[in-house]
């Protein structure tokens, strides 16, 4: 397995995938309005023979106020139904964190399960944003940069067709 950039030309695929993970077609509109509204930071595929397992989108993330601070979100992980709980998730998730680094991100947020996120360093974020308390984590990547943040976390447009 390879994990690689995404192309233009698995973006059909890619699509399809994220529809088939989530059993509906929000999320695949999702990634589409994204790359549309040019919000997509890091777009990585996870391939065997030719064929995408899984896909994991970074798309921008301000702060109101402006800290000056470098953020994503990441935003859907996602694995084909037959090759969930095979690993794919927890090497896109690697693979993501890494290129975030690359790219010098500061700090990097999701929603999702505390238990599952936490094996990559993510902790439940106290940072102020318009999702679940619970569910909202945050990776800092520059040590100490979310510190007495007391900005409100904002994904990209898109995530308001998602609704709340």
């Amino acid at each position: 397995m390879v994990i690689r950039q995404t192309t233009e030309s698995d973006f059909e695929e890619v699509f399809s995938l994220i529809q088939s993970a989530f059993g509906n077609k929000k999320e695949s509109d999702l990634v589409r309005r994204l790359i549309s509204d040019n919000d997509v930071l890091i777009n990585l595929v996870a391939e065997s023979s030719s064929v995408i397992l899984g896909n994991i989108v970074v798309s921008t993330i301000n702060m109101e106020p402006d800290l000056g601070l470098f953020c994503g979100g990441i935003a859907p992980l996602s694995v084909l139904p037959d090759q969930q709980s095979s690993g794919i998730g927890s090497k896109l998730m690697k693979a993501v964190i890494k290129a975030s680094k690359k790219m010098e991100i500061d700090a990097l947020f999701l929603l999702g399960d505390p238990d599952y996120y936490n094996r990559f360093g993510f902790t439940v974020s106290k940072i102020k944003n318009d999702y679940s308390v619970e569910h909202f984590q945050e990776l800092e990547l520059n040590k100490g940069c979310l510190v007495k943040v007391k900005s409100t976390v904002k994904y990209a447009s898109a995530f308001l067709s998602l609704g709340t």
